[in-house]
């Protein structure tokens, strides 16, 4: 089977996963210095979506770790499955931040 890079079970994959979560990290940690950052919902919202992404995509770095280091490929179904509904809820969850930030984003930028 031919290795995609970016497929779980690859070092990019890793990186990428290890990466994500740095980021949201980071993210995380800008927004909440920010002293009239709870006055808006739409931003509250974003630091539980970042909240939530750091243990997901460590969870997933993990599984890619296991992969790399042991050299079999995680392509089981089961596993799949869940990767794909989970990263799927998480887009979701994304969009629906999106949806809410936009119009703030809009008023404070007026005023």
């Amino acid at each position: 089977m031919d290795e995609f890079p970016g497929a779980l079970g690859t070092r990019a994959s890793l990186a990428l996963r290890f990466g994500q979560a740095i980021f949201a990290g980071a993210s995380l940690l800008f927004m909440c210095f920010d002293i009239q950052f709870y006055s808006y919902t739409a931003f509250c919202f974003l630091v539980t979506i970042m909240g939530l992404v750091i243990p997901w995509s460590l969870t997933l770095a993990v599984a890619d770790a296991f992969s790399v280091f042991v050299k079999r490929p995680t392509l089981q179904p089961g596993l799949l499955s869940i990767i794909i509904i989970g990263d799927w809820v998480y887009c979701l969850f994304l969009k629906f931040v999106y949806d809410c930030c936009h119009p703030e984003i809009s008023i404070m930028v007026e005023n």
